[in-house]
């Protein structure tokens, strides 16, 4: 009889276990981009399961390159929720070939949220574009759309910043070959392209120009170069050397972007990457069909930090939770528990947040980068500008001495630094001012990942940012 009855205890609790198993099973196999996201998605997955994050928080989403195990997510992935090819245009073409077989969640798409567009300049209320302030609206439009109906010798120009030294401007093999053996190119000392887009027509057009092959060095003068690329290597590099800190405009006979796999094309000596403050065709680059792979410079028609609102985080705890249940219509009642749960908790930490920023409304401010209007919309804030003019560069010394004349002219009290970046560049900006500093984090690079990263996220920026006053 008692072993009998300790069989029957063995098979319950076994069929128990398979049982579980099985159900654990059952449960989607769930990926998702960047932490505070994944944070959501957590919450709504309480008590089901956990789903794989892609992009470390201390990572850049901008540059991350993926490793073995975050393929395997993806490759494994019955559902998918990211941001959008906006924030990490190097993910879409992960997604269309390691989860051809997931439903994909964009969250930018999502109906019901508005999608701001980034502030034009590094400084938001007056912005300086030297030679540029000389011509109206109507005739840059006018010139755009001459260029637009125009042959032209070259196909792409662009202004950079430069200061006193040596960059490197590579080429790269896409799909096992260059876009073309050679191309010509032209640089000025010169911040306007429509200024001395003639002079550069001209150079590019004479029979006269100088031959460079890879590790050799270009000086910016009046002269045509013709780039001639290493068919023996995946990568061309070529030295460009800056005698006088400027701007600089150059004028290539191909786009740059269609000789671009995982590096961007100018970097300074450091390796950080240089982007051009002004290009015409002036569209985002990843848009050419050639760059689906490209780890971003600078983000596509809309400001992708999203996240950062709480009322839009509302309305993703919504989708992920029906997207959730669509998959998994048995544990749907948990997953819509779990998301009305969450939105009650971010109302309470809107009401929480407002109370300590209330104090520092009317404080002038200055971001790193332009990340956080959807923050400052939802509380009632407003920088006072930017100090780099892309999240995935470092601002030229010129830059941090336009905004370092800012911080002073307009007494900004606060200049805030983040994680991913060199906190050196915002030193530089407030050295010998009565400006205050403080980090904010808009990834969560010290939180732990799950389901209480949302909040802790938005907490700490708030009391971080109050708390520089």
């Amino acid at each position: 009889m008692e072993t009998l009855m300790s069989n029957k205890f063995i098979l319950t609790a076994t069929a128990f276990l398979l049982g579980t198993s099985m159900g654990i099973a059952d449960v989607p196999k769930v990926a998702v981009d960047i932490a505070p996201v994944h944070s959501l998605v957590s919450k709504v997955m309480t008590g089901v399961g956990n789903p794989d994050l892609i992009i470390p928080a201390e990572a850049s989403p901008h540059a991350y390159q993926l490793k073995p195990t975050n393929a395997e997510s993806l490759e494994n992935a019955n559902l998918v929720f990211w941001v959008g090819k906006d924030l990490t245009p190097w993910l879409e073409k992960g997604l269309s070939s390691l989860a051809s077989n997931a439903s994909v969640s964009t969250l930018l798409d999502v109906n019901g949220i508005e999608l701001l567009d980034f502030r034009e300049g590094a400084l938001f209320e007056a912005h300086d574009h030297g030679e540029h302030d000389n011509h109206d609206d109507h005739e840059k439009d006018s010139h755009k759309a001459h260029r637009e109906h125009e042959d032209h010798s070259f196909e792409w120009a662009g202004v950079f910043e430069l200061a006193k030294g040596t960059y490197n401007w590579s080429f790269s093999k896409v799909d096992g070959s260059y876009a073309d053996p050679a191309m010509k190119m032209v640089i000025l000392k010169a911040s306007d392209i429509e200024a001395v887009e003639e002079k550069a027509e001209a150079l590019l057009e004479s029979s006269s120009f100088d031959t460079k092959k890879h590790n050799e060095q270009l000086v910016a003068q009046e002269k045509s170069f013709s780039l001639n690329f290493d068919s023996n290597k995946n990568m061309t590099v070529f030295k460009i050397k800056i005698e006088q800190s400027g701007k600089y405009t150059f004028f290539t006979e191909h786009m740059p972007f269609e000789f671009e796999t995982n590096e961007h094309f100018l970097k300074d000596a450091s390796g950080t990457d240089i982007e051009p403050i002004l290009q015409e065709p002036d569209g985002d680059h990843h848009d050419h069909a050639s760059h689906d792979g490209h780890e971003g410079h600078d983000h596509g028609a809309h400001d992708p930090h999203a996240w950062l609102s709480p009322n839009i985080a509302k309305v993703w705890l919504n989708v992920i939770a029906a997207k959730m249940s669509e998959a998994d219509p048995q544990n749907a009642k948990i997953y819509f528990s779990n998301a009305k749960t969450a939105i009650e908790n971010l109302d309470n930490l809107i009401v929480e947040v407002k109370t300590i920023l209330d104090p520092i409304k009317d404080k002038k401010f200055v971001v790193f980068h332009d990340a956080y209007q959807y923050f400052e919309n939802d509380f009632d804030l407003s920088a006072s500008g930017a100090i780099s003019l892309g999240d995935a560069s470092d601002p030229s010394p010129a830059r941090l001495a336009e905004v370092r004349k800012r911080v002073v002219d307009e007494g900004i009290e606060c200049v805030l630094a983040e994680p991913q970046y060199k906190k050196g560049l915002v030193k530089a900006v407030i050295e010998e001012t009565n400006s205050n500093t403080t980090v904010i984090d808009p990834l969560g690079v010290k939180l732990k990942p799950g389901p209480e990263l949302y909040e802790q996220l938005i907490r700490n920026l708030a009391t971080n940012l109050a708390g520089c006053f």
